[in-house]
C-alpha cells in the first residue's frame, strides 16, 4: 500500500530545506515568503507554515520585531558550539548503537553507506553532504533514545550544509581524495565495530570522525583567506563565499 501523498505544506518544507543545505537559499538571506511561494508555484500559506517549520529546526531566524524571515547565518561561535555537541552525541550514539543493533541495522548501514561511496565517486557536492547526513541519522534512529535522535538530527542539518560548502567548494576534487578515503575508512571501521559489538572502539572511531570533518571544515575556511566567502554571519569576517548554484562548487 502506498504511503499518503505529501500535502503542500510538506512539499514546500522539502523544496525550500534543499534550496538551503545546497545555499541556493545562502546563509544570512532574508526570504521573501511571497516571492518564494511564487517560485514554488503555491500559495503563501503553506509556504509560511514551512518556513515556520524549519524556524523550529534552527534553519531560518525571525527576529523579534521584525518581519520576514532569514536563512539561518553560519557564525564562528555557532560552529563551534555545534562541533562541541557533535562530539559529544556522536560518541554516545556510538556506543548506543554498538550494543542496541540489529542484523538489520547493519545491513541498512552498509547500503546507506553504499550511497555516500557512489556520491563521493560521482563527484557530486550535494549528494555528499546529503547521504553522509543521512547515514549518521540512521546511526541516530538505531541508538534508540529520542533525545539523542532529535539532538543529532538538528546537528546533522546544520553539518549538511557546512558539507554542501566544503566539499563544493573546493575547485579541484583531487584534493579532496585523501579526505573521502578516510571518510571511507571510518565508516568502515565503525559499521565494523557495531557489528561485532564493540561500543568503545565505535565511539574512539566516532570521535575520530568527528575531528575528521571540523577539520575538512576549517581547511576550507582558511585555504584562500584573500578570497570571496561570506556565511551571512561572523565566520571569518574577511573572507566572502561565492557559490555556483549549478556545481556547488567556489568560484571568484
Amino acid at each position: 500500500m502506498a504511503g499518503r501523498p505529501k500535502s503542500v505544506m510538506e512539499r514546500a518544507y522539502g523544496q525550500i530545506k534543499h534550496r538551503i543545505m545546497t545555499l541556493k537559499l545562502a546563509p544570512g538571506a532574508a526570504i521573501d515568503d511571497l516571492t518564494l511561494s511564487e517560485e514554488l508555484g503555491i500559495s503563501r500559506t503553506p509556504t509560511r507554515e514551512a518556513l515556520f517549520r524549519l524556524v523550529s529546526e534552527g534553519l531560518v531566524i525571525v527576529e523579534a520585531g521584525r518581519s520576514g524571515f532569514t536563512v539561518k547565518p553560519l557564525e564562528i561561535f555557532d560552529l563551534s558550539a555545534l562541533f562541541e555537541a557533535h562530539m559529544v552525541t556522536a560518541r554516545a550514539i556510538a556506543r548506543l548503537v554498538a550494543v542496541r543493533r540489529t542484523p538489520v541495522d547493519i545491513t541498512q548501514l552498509r547500503k546507506a553507506d553504499s550511497k555516500v561511496i557512489r556520491a563521493i565517486e560521482r563527484q557530486r557536492p550535494a549528494d555528499v553532504a546529503s547521504t553522509n547526513a543521512d547515514l549518521h541519522r540512521l546511526e541516530a534512529s538505531i541508538a534508540n533514545n529520542g533525545y539523542l535522535a532529535g539532538l543529532a538530527c538538528s546537528i546533522h542539518d546544520h553539518g549538511q550544509r557546512l558539507g554542501y560548502l566544503a566539499f563544493g567548494g573546493e575547485t579541484d576534487w583531487g584534493r579532496l581524495e585523501d579526505h573521502f578515503l578516510r571518510v571511507r575508512a571510518d565508516h568502515t571501521e565503525l559499521i565494523e565495530a557495531y557489528e561485532v559489538r564493540d561500543p568503545d572502539h565505535a565511539e574512539a572511531v566516532a570521535a575520530r570522525h568527528v575531528h575528521l570533518f571540523r577539520d575538512r571544515i576549517l581547511a576550507f575556511m582558511t585555504e584562500d583567506a584573500a578570497g570571496p566567502i561570506d556565511l551571512g554571519g561572523q565566520v571569518l569576517p574577511e573572507m566572502r563565499l561565492t557559490v555556483d548554484a549549478n556545481t556547488g562548487r567556489r568560484v571568484g
